[in-house]
């Protein structure tokens, strides 16, 4: 099966690879020439733009940043919309506003294509391994796709309808930041304690206070090794802002995440948006 993919940084590589290794003929596009090069030394058959991508493949990832980056593809300069048939199916990984993603369904299904919110949990190292979670806005019983988030998931989830996906997407990268951020707290007060922090990551590890994070993430704080990224600070910003919208639109209380969301934009605004997420602990660092 030929299969697309549009937006080709770390997502869209990671599922590439995962799908190219499983025998698939991946076509892709990205804007981005680094991006393009990287995918084609993969096996990707990097096309001229993303219309002949959609022209070419029966399914359709869309890898990129948000619910702009999507309209602009569809309905933009680029109006790949026009060029989708009936029964295209188009499954979106980005992390995005949920009521985006109901509007843009509605405004696709009108013309026999399928818009699905299928986001991912996990980093880009994670899906390459095969174990990141599917999120899906989707019914079980219509996932005739199922089979290809089998090569990059360890397991799905189904929520029924469009945009449920990216609500459930928000709240588990709500957990995924708290955890980065406590970690961090925690290793400048133990900094500030003389503690030696090889130390005290093990101590935390060694317990009941142990989270993933501290596998992933803690060797990068202690380090100060924050590139190359594996998931950019910029884009957990960017989620924490969609998920105080959220939180906002349900009158949800989110105190612990509005702290998180002014120490996020001081460091973007410092320049560290393209860092690894874990450069969090660089706000606790003066």
């Amino acid at each position: 099966m030929n299969i697309g993919i549009i937006g080709l940084g770390l997502v869209g590589n990671a599922i590439a690879r995962r799908l190219l290794a499983a025998g698939h003929v991946i076509l892709g596009y990205d804007i981005a020439a680094s991006a393009r090069d990287n995918a084609a030394t993969v096996g990707v058959r990097v096309q001229p733009d993303a219309a002949l991508v959609a022209a070419s493949a029966g399914i359709l990832f869309l890898c990129m940043m948000d619910s702009n980056d999507r309209r602009a593809l569809l309905w933009g300069e680029t109006r790949l919309a026009e060029t989708l048939s009936q029964g295209a199916v188009l499954l979106d990984v980005s992390t995005a506003r949920p009521e985006d993603i109901v509007a843009d369904s509605v405004r696709l299904a009108a013309q026999g294509v399928r818009l699905v919110d299928v986001c991912l949990s996990g980093s880009s190292e994670v899906i390459a391994r095969g174990e990141a979670l599917a999120l899906v806005g989707d019914r079980e019983e219509n996932a005739a796709y199922r089979e290809l988030l089998n090569l990059f998931t360890k397991r799905q989830y189904f929520f029924g309808a469009p945009g449920a996906g990216n609500r459930m997407k928000l709240i588990v990268n709500m957990v995924f930041g708290l955890n980065r951020l406590v970690l961090a707290e925690a290793f400048g007060l133990a900094a500030k304690a003389d503690f030696d922090l090889n130390t005290v990551l093990d101590v935390l590890k060694s317990g009941e206070t142990y989270s993933a994070c501290m596998d992933t993430k803690g060797p990068k704080m202690i380090a100060g090794a924050y590139e190359p990224p594996v998931a950019r600070l910029s884009q957990h910003f960017k989620d924490v802002e969609l998920i105080l919208e959220l939180a906002q639109s349900l009158g949800a209380r989110v105190p612990v995440s509005e702290v998180h969301a002014r120490l996020l934009r001081e460091l973007v605004d410092a320049g560290a948006g393209n860092l690894d997420n874990a450069a969090i602990f660089k706000a606790y660092l003066s």
